[in-house]
């Protein structure tokens, strides 16, 4: 069986600012102002690119200079777009973040009209790319049309399903899919989404909620929790482990790091515990990185992490 990965999902040209006092709200705000390329899908694909993992990417942008650029720094990170749509007179996608002067998200807005061309039809039409993978992953900029599709199409290939939740305003949308998802990677706010009904307040609260998404039906629920770490379940097993302690940069894009690390250890056979704790270690390596993904990171990079990054009086948040 081919070892591709196949993402499906936003790619965006991503605005992000840094305040550099604690934020004064309904007012300027002296920020240091960098752009990057981002949109979860598009980051798990790069993550999986520089971890070795082959990977296509079905997604949509505009045909403008941010598109362009997109596509060809996709390109160069060993992603395959040939399958990516470039739809005339559309915006690219574009995610706007201000982030306060600890590197956290304060908020972020985001315009993904563009995302609307991923339609039922267009999935289909690349149904061999659901034949020919190992496993497909996706985010949930997807309408719910094209959401139901695609996980149609991979279970009528018989492929396991990944899904990042991206939010907590559209993780109720993927409710009805619980039982045909292998892996689920939600924030606690995501969690909360995807359960309706369950607070987490502690990391037990947060074991709880991952072995009530396995009763539900997913087979692996990892939950991250700031720096709390993350816990995982299973239908045997269950577990919880630490944050790396670093010194924060920009926490966007961490959780797509750790999903597609976690993806990466199945997919060579890791035990989910062992996979996990690498995701978190990718994930405190973006912390450190100015960028959504961390153009350094490789495996060796990861098993190296330990006297790089950590710092005693740093945080880890994802």
């Amino acid at each position: 069986m081919s070892d591709r990965v196949l993402v499906i999902g936003a790619a965006n040209f991503d605005i992000k600012g840094r305040m550099v006092h604690p934020p004064v709200m309904h007012s300027s705000n002296t920020a240091a102002i960098r752009t990057s390329f981002g949109g979860v899908a598009r980051n798990i694909a790069e993550n999986l690119a520089r971890l070795g993992v082959p990977v296509t990417l079905l997604t949509a942008v505009g045909d403008d200079y941010a598109g362009e650029d997109l596509l060809e720094s996709a390109r160069e990170a060993g992603i395959d777009v040939s399958r990516a749509l470039v739809i005339e007179d559309e915006t690219t996608g574009t995610y706007l973040a201000a982030l306060d002067d600890q590197g956290d998200m304060l908020l972020a807005l985001d315009d993904l009209r563009v995302l609307r061309h991923i339609t039922p039809d267009y999935l289909r039409m690349h149904r061999d790319a659901f034949r020919d993978c190992a496993l497909v992953a996706m985010d949930l900029n997807l309408s719910d049309e094209a959401l139901r599709t695609a996980i149609h199409l991979a279970q009528s290939y018989n492929k396991p399903i990944c899904v990042d939740p991206t939010s907590a305003v559209l993780a109720s949308a993927l409710r009805p899919y619980l039982h045909h998802l292998h892996v689920v990677t939600p924030n606690i706010s995501e969690a909360e989404a995807l359960l309706g009904d369950f607070e987490i307040r502690s990391s037990d609260d947060a074991l709880l909620a991952a072995r009530q998404l396995v009763r539900r039906g997913v087979k692996i629920a990892v939950i991250t929790q700031a720096e709390r770490g993350a816990c995982y379940a299973t239908e045997s097993e269950s577990g919880q482990f630490p944050a790396l302690r670093v010194n924060i940069v920009d926490t966007t894009g961490a959780g797509d790091a750790l999903t597609a690390t976690l993806i990466f250890g199945m997919l060579n056979g890791f035990s989910i515990s062992d996979a996990l704790q690498l995701g978190l270690r990718a994930a405190a390596l973006t912390l450190t990185s100015t960028e959504t993904v961390a153009p350094e990171l490789s495996l060796d990079r990861l098993y190296g992490i330990d006297e790089d990054l950590r710092s005693p009086d740093a945080e880890y948040i994802a």
